[in-house]
């Protein structure tokens, strides 16, 4: 709070090579719907990007992915007879800024013309963190050396595309009120309605104004009077529903549907207009100071930490779906058309833990995404000719397969790589039950686990039950022809995280079991999904028997042939991964000891009660080195992992090299939309590195470890339903229940094991001197 700088990101001079990369690290968004820091006025790099949360569309040929929805952002100025161009004339200042504590993207400016006329120029933007279908932009003109008409042209354009593929088919484009303008589209093969409603208010001199529409388009435009040293005043509140917002009975005609999502988007927009622009960011200002006081996190000794952070937590709160369980968070979130808005394992092992811990009902919704899809993972396993749950690795609306087939070119032979993915990496299936278990243990909520949770859990035990090959020879079961975490390495056999996580699985599926049984909830689960006893016998023994390879006594085998592969000496690449593919062939570099993320190190952070401090040391050493990071999913999680190993020095360079991924574009690849479950990783840095927080032997435990120069950490969790605070100093640790009324709480506390109660509700002890073990 002292520095304000650390609440702001800037762009301090207009570079138009840049502007796709500002376009994404300035999103605006509200769980609802997302739109890209595009500039209002249009240039040929200008890249806008409006994405709804659910609303997918398949085009021919073509995965099912988010379509751009209409831009709604663009306003054309004319300044006395020239067209407002930044590159044109002169810019005498410039400032693009994002507020992450208000929630607003600011442009201040002054701009002199090529025939000599200066403006300022001023730009506020909001999509609105109250009312989710809610957006607006408020424009500030002040002629500083002229008089002249200045016209203003705000348009809705429904001519956007998805990397020139078109999803929507044109319906109308019309006015309505006194200045608004509406369209109406509708996607191609999901046949969604999506109706978007601008209205506008002048404050200046009006000379005249006027309508216009295109197919796809529509627009208003009004001329002032400009006057030196005299600011006009232009707003712009625009509302978007669709088709998926309708409740009750369905309509029972396609023409109904459409009128009833018309009517709601210009029913809102003429109430909103009514209500006028700083009603509506002054509730939008509010909604995110709540936000806030739950999600900030304090970091003194490190102003550029304590940004990161903010900025972590700012787009992750942005991305969560706040009132519909039918979605949940991609891994771009809603701030660009990288891999196409769908879902991956990136949710629920990287973004997760900041909703359970810090707006617990956001959790859930997004593991109720997981129940509302298991239909789809359902039928996933039976086409492969397995039983039970096999999720999808990339996710849209049903829950079924949406991988490609096919990436980019291989840098050395230009031949495109195939996509394996969607078939090999399963061990998404042990993810989302590992994920549901974490927030149960967590939350305690008992309803969640009974309903919903139990079978996520169970299913996925079947299909790894199923998915388990007998070996007769070694009388052990193996998982063969899969890819783990490290996607470099294809059709590998017996890879250690998928079977240990598969192990867990099935090993949680018959503790579930066990609990629901003790409650005498247990037979309305075995009913629904037809489970038998002898099945819960075999998963025992398939969890039992599961094949477990290691180096040594000490080091786990990544997969069956690692130690085989070609060794490579990353020293030369590790600041420059894409050299490595300059020299190496996507068939080189898979058959290498060379991992992408951490694999093995991304298990023993996942169950690290099952691993000894000298197990954990001993991987670290061994894989570490062998590790690229060519994915922005390693540096947060080294990070972590990091700190518990008493490696403090390297916990705090990979937290920087998390944060540096989207606020400086060190993968120089943001352009595509920011890096999600890097912001989660940036969280899990903080909170569960250098905080210390864990669930360890099914209860929480704090045991900070701060980096030398952080001279104070404080941040807030929510635990069993119990809200704390948590401040670390170099000195000691305070822990403060927030609220009077509550049960006692045990938590493990710096080694100590202590009770917190309504009557001693926080305690301070001294910092300890080392990380967890």
């Amino acid at each position: 709070m002292k520095n304000v700088l650390t609440w702001i990101i800037q762009e301090e001079q207009f570079a138009p090579e840049q502007m796709q990369y500002y376009e994404t690290i300035f999103t605006l968004g509200n769980g609802y719907l997302g739109t890209r820091g595009t500039l209002e006025e249009n240039y040929r790099l200008r890249k806008p990007g409006t994405y709804i949360a659910g609303l997918f569309d398949e085009a021919p040929n073509e995965v099912t992915e988010l379509p751009n929805a209409p831009d709604w952002v663009s306003i054309e100025l004319e300044l006395a007879g020239e067209r407002f161009d930044l590159e044109k004339g002169n810019i005498l200042a410039y400032q693009r800024s994002l507020d992450l504590k208000q929630g607003i993207l600011r442009r201040d400016l002054r701009w002199e013309s090529p025939q000599g006329r200066i403006t300022k120029l001023s730009y506020q933007r909001f999509v609105s963190m109250k009312d989710q279908h809610l957006m607006g932009i408020r424009v500030s003109i002040t002629p500083e050396n002229y008089n002249g008409t200045i016209k203003v042209v705000s348009v809705l354009n429904g001519q956007v595309t998805n990397e020139g593929t078109q999803h929507f088919k044109a319906v109308e484009e019309c006015t309505f009120g006194e200045r608004g303008i509406y369209l109406i589209n509708e996607t191609y093969q999901s046949e969604h309605i999506l109706a978007m409603a601008a209205s506008h208010q002048v404050k200046g001199k009006l000379i005249n104004e006027n309508f216009f529409n295109r197919r796809r388009l529509v627009g208003y435009q009004a001329q002032l009077a400009g006057e030196t040293d005299q600011t006009l005043i232009f707003d712009k509140l625009v509302t978007i529903y669709t088709s998926r917002d309708l409740d009750g009975p369905v309509p029972a005609t396609h023409l109904e549907k459409m009128e009833k999502v018309k009517a709601l988007a210009l029913g809102e927009n003429l109430g909103a207009a009514i209500q006028g622009f700083d009603t509506h960011l002054a509730a939008h200002v509010q909604a995110w100071a709540d936000l806030w006081l739950k999600a900030d996190i304090l970091i003194e000794g490190d102003d550029f930490a304590q940004k990161a952070i903010r900025f972590a937590n700012f787009h992750l709160i942005q991305m969560a779906p706040k009132h519909d369980y039918r979605v949940s968070i991609a891994a771009k979130g809603l701030t660009g058309e990288g891999y196409r808005g769908h879902v991956f394992w990136d949710t629920e092992i990287f973004m997760l833990p900041f909703f359970i811990y810090t707006f617990p009902e956001v959790a859930r919704n997004l593991l109720m995404y997981r129940y509302h899809t298991l239909p789809g993972a359902l039928k996933k396993a039976k086409e492969n000719g397995y039983e039970g749950a096999m999720y999808a690795w990339e996710s849209a609306d049903t829950g079924e397969e949406t991988t490609p087939k096919y990436g980019g070119l291989d840098l050395k032979t230009r031949k495109p790589v195939r996509i394996w993915c969607g078939e090999l990496e399963q061990h998404i299936s042990a993810d989302v039950p590992y994920a549901v278990w974490h927030y149960y243990q967590a939350t305690g909520d008992w309803d969640f686990l009974v309903n919903y949770g139990a079978e996520i859990i169970c299913q996925t035990a079947r299909f790894w039950a199923s998915r388990a090959e007998y070996a007769p020879e070694d009388d052990c079961y193996e998982i063969n022809n899969v890819m783990g975490p490290d996607e470099y390495s294809e059709f590998v056999n017996n890879n250690y995280f998928t079977n240990a996580m598969a192990q867990w699985t099935l090993r949680k599926g018959l503790e579930v079991y066990a609990l629901l049984e003790e409650k005498g909830k247990a037979e309305a689960l075995t009913a629904k999904i037809g489970l038998k006893k002898e099945e819960l016998a075999n998963w025992r023994i398939v969890a039992e028997k599961m094949r477990l390879r290691r180096i040594n006594d000490l080091v786990l085998l990544q997969f069956d042939g690692f130690l085989q592969q070609k060794e490579v000496d990353l020293s030369a690449y590790r600041h420059n991964p894409d050299a490595f593919f300059k020299d190496f062939s996507w068939e080189q570099i898979t058959s290498t000891q060379v991992l992408k993320q951490p694999d093995v190190i991304m298990l023993l952070y996942l169950l690290g009660d099952q691993y000894t401090l000298e197990e954990k040391i001993a991987n670290w050493e061994f894989y570490e080195p062998k590790t690229l990071h060519h994915s922005s999913l390693g540096p947060a999680i080294h990070a972590v992992f990091a700190t518990e190993i008493g490696q403090n020095e390297a916990a705090y360079r990979y937290f920087l090299d998390a944060a540096e991924i989207d606020l400086n574009n060190k993968l120089r690849n943001s352009e595509a939309g920011l890096h999600a479950a890097t912001q989660g990783g940036i969280w899990q840095a903080v909170v569960n590195g250098f905080g210390g927080v864990r669930l360890k032997d099914g209860g929480l435990q704090i045991a900070p470890s701060l980096p030398e120069h952080w001279k104070k950490v404080s941040f807030h969790l929510i635990y069993q339903a119990v809200p704390l605070r948590i401040t670390v100093t170099n000195e000691q640790v305070e822990l403060e229940v927030l609220v009077k009324e509550f049960r006692p709480l045990t938590i493990g506390l710096c080694g100590r094991t202590i009770t917190l109660t309504p009557e001693q509700a926080s305690l301070r002890v001294p910092m300890p001197k080392a990380g967890l073990s």
